[in-house]
């Protein structure tokens, strides 16, 4: 006799009432076991909760003010020497100016300084001062005057760009001495005899002597004013013969300003120390770190250890955070070096400050944990009896519903089963009419609404695969058409024999907003140009094509770089509703001399290499980008290329290349780069820095356009 079989939905009705007994069964036991533990425990772990979060909220608090201390130590440190950086840089140009005035005579006219006049009191003027030792009629040094003469355009144009500076001056080892300053009344003695200058005396000097290299001198008062300052030398040379020393001196007033205006907290402080371990300027600190000339001394030899340590390591241009006993008060003391000057920028705040917070929070938590125990006991031993009715009433409720559920469950699965497997080949109809209101239902209509999405995509994938091969086809016209704007023939001027360039250019997307161009003013000048528009993409590349155009066509109506890149300024801002913009680095060489100008509207620094040399940044102050305000003015910046110099300019796509770790390409990689064959010609320099990215990149995807431009003057050839 056969077995009789039980249908599906008995067998759903018998494993539901099993499974809801049992689970109701175990759940009963449990919760009443743990609810009984529960009032213990928690009692137990409320007590100590505020133990704990006061511990955690103290040495939070503790790593935050740490950082944060640290951080307004690095920041402060990294402007204040950002500032001697650019003064010493300025020194630096002015050395390298005198340098190339005596590695090639020949190239310069001679030309005068005016003597002191006392008229010019109150105005920037340059002025001519001697030795007591030297012989001002001796052939050589009127020879030597003459040359050096042609200095002093340099010192002027550096003095008026940097508000900070007091004075700078040209010093020979001869005895010459050519000086820009607003102090001229002060070059007379009573008897209004001009005063002689002994140069080879100062520290300015004699230390940039010694060390061949830029030298700051320590803290002292300007020698005609009251206001503090520090100077800076940096040697010339003749070759390798010694000739002098080019300085200058800057008043302090600005960093002292930022010392004092530097907040700590409530009632922390700020100062600055100097290579010596002492206190230039302060923002309070009583007596140890105080910047009052009586207070002034060498922290490094303080009696107590844990300061002395701190300050040497301050000293020695590390950074770091430390905890003292600064007059009697606990005190973190964070510290971040100057690396130009070697001093180093300090922050100090009071650990009572620090843990004031802590101390508010377990006093707060205290009396929040004595009021939540006794709530949550109350609360627990209600929650007991009102689980124990529920479970019994719950129990009966799921024996009378299991039944109903189980004939209604099989009923509706077995119609949404049939619908389901009518779904197949092209019919993809599905029609459901029940309205069951369960997950069922849900389930029913999803079915019905993926079928109707599966017929819609189906249509949507057609025509959008249309619309991108027809978007696809255009983008390739455009990127021909880009390519085509852009000059590719790198050997038309080879028949004038004083250059040779080569130049590339990587868009992001299959078009871009980068450009770079080149093309004869005259018979003697060549225009070089390397922009970059902001945004990528059409927009970038058809502001692009207006402002390449605008470019040429202003340039070749004759002027500077400034007066073009002004006209073009004004003529991009009409219609910029957009507001896009572009950085545009532009000079103008004349290649039978190798004199030129340049001007740089907010874009990268150019890379140049003298013949035998090694790459290095040309660094000078940037004008606004173009198309950013009508009237702009634009600052021009001389130059002149000898044989055998190269010059190297890029857009902003190669020094922020980026890697998956999201790290920049970066302008000491581009150096280094450039400097991996510096000698190399520009059709093979270009490919050598590509390489150089392409490595350090990897599989990182290219976010912006890579364009470079390098340029290799022969000078005058037979």
């Amino acid at each position: 006799m056969k077995k009789k079989k039980k249908s599906l939905q008995k067998k759903i009705a018998i494993v539901a009432v099993q499974l809801t007994l049992s689970s109701l069964l175990v759940v009963s036991l449990v919760a009443f076991f743990m609810f009984l533990r529960m009032r213990s425990d928690f009692i137990e772990s409320s007590e100590t909760a505020g133990g704990k979060a006061s511990v955690i909220s103290a040495v939070t608090m503790e790593e935050q003010i740490e950082q944060s201390l640290q951080l307004a130590a690095d920041g402060q440190a990294k402007i204040a020497d950002h500032a001697l950086q650019e003064f010493q840089n300025s020194v630096k140009i002015m050395a390298d100016t005198v340098t190339r005035m005596y590695d090639n005579p020949d190239s310069y006219g001679v030309r005068q300084v005016p003597l002191p006049d006392a008229s010019m009191d109150g105005k920037l003027s340059p002025q001519l001062l001697f030795s007591e030792k030297t012989d001002q009629n001796d052939p050589a040094i009127q020879k030597e005057l003459g040359l050096l003469a042609n200095g002093q355009d340099t010192l002027l144009s550096i003095n008026e760009s940097d508000p900070n500076m007091v004075s700078n001056y040209i010093a020979s080892e001869s005895g010459i001495m050519i000086q820009a300053d607003y102090i001229s009344a002060k070059k007379f003695d009573e008897n209004g005899n001009i005063l002689p200058y002994e140069a080879a005396d100062r520290p300015w000097y004699k230390g940039a002597k010694e060390t061949g290299k830029p030298f700051f001198t320590s803290l002292s008062r300007d020698a005609h004013t009251s206001g503090v300052g520090i100077m800076c030398g940096v040697p010339f040379y003749k070759g390798d013969e010694f000739m002098g020393v080019a300085g200058a001196g800057m008043y302090l007033d600005d960093l002292e300003k930022a010392v004092v205006e530097t907040k700590v907290g409530e009632n922390g402080y700020a100062c600055l120390i100097d290579g010596e371990g002492q206190v230039i300027f302060s923002s309070g600190g009583g007596k140890i770190f105080s910047s009052e000339p009586e207070q002034l001394k060498d922290l490094r030899k303080s009696n107590q250890t844990a300061l002395a340590d701190l300050i040497t390591k301050a000293v020695d241009g590390e950074r770091g955070i430390g905890l003292l006993d600064l007059d009697g008060v606990s005190s973190y003391v964070a510290y971040a070096p100057l690396e130009t000057v070697g001093w180093s920028f300090l922050t100090i705040i009071s650990s009572e400050e620090v843990n004031q917070p802590t101390e508010e929070l377990v006093s707060m938590l205290k009396e929040s944990t004595e009021e939540t125990v006794t709530a949550s006991y109350n609360q627990i031993r209600f929650m007991i009896i009102m689980f124990i009715v529920i479970i019994f009433l719950l129990s009966v409720v799921a024996l009378i519903l299991s039944r109903r559920a189980s004939r209604m469950l099989v009923r509706q699965v077995s119609l949404l089963t049939t619908k389901v497997s009518e779904i197949k080949g092209d019919n993809l109809d599905f029609v459901w009419e029940e309205d069951t209101g369960d997950e069922i239902q849900v389930l029913a209509e999803s079915f019905g609404s993926l079928t109707e999405r599966m017929k819609q995509y189906i249509r949507d994938i057609t025509e959008i695969t249309k619309e991108k091969e027809r978007i696809g086809a255009e983008l390739n016209v455009a990127t021909r058409i880009q390519a085509s704007m852009l000059p590719a023939d790198f050997n038309e001027f080879d028949g004038l024999g004083h250059f040779t360039l080569f130049a590339s250019m990587d868009p992001a997307k299959e078009v871009g907003g980068d450009f770079y161009d080149f093309f004869l003013v005259d018979g003697e000048h060549i225009a070089l140009v390397m922009a970059d528009v902001s945004g990528k993409g059409v927009p970038a590349a058809l502001f692009m094509v207006r402002a390449m155009t605008a470019i040429r066509t202003r340039a070749l109506m004759g002027g500077g770089p400034s007066d073009i890149l002004s006209d073009v300024n004004d003529q991009l801002c009409v219609g910029n509703e957009e507001e896009l913009f572009v950085t545009v680095w532009l000079a103008i060489l004349n290649f039978k001399t190798g004199e030129g100008l340049a001007a740089n509207a907010g874009h990268e620094h150019p890379a140049l290499c003298h013949e035998g040399g090694a790459y290095e940044l040309v660094k000078y102050r940037h004008g606004a980008a173009v198309a950013t305000m009508e009237g702009l003015p634009f600052r021009e910046h001389e130059f002149r290329l000898e044989p055998g110099d190269t010059v190297f300019v890029y857009t902003d796509g190669v020094t922020e290349a980026t890697d998956a770790n999201n790290e920049l390409f970066g302008e000491e990689r581009l150096v280094t780069a450039l400097n991996t064959e510096p000698g190399a010609s520009p059709e093979k320099l270009l490919p050598i820095v590509r390489a150089g990215i392409d490595t350090f990149v990897g599989e990182a995807p290219q976010f912006d356009d890579i364009t470079m431009m390098a340029f290799h003057y022969f000078g005058k050839r037979d």
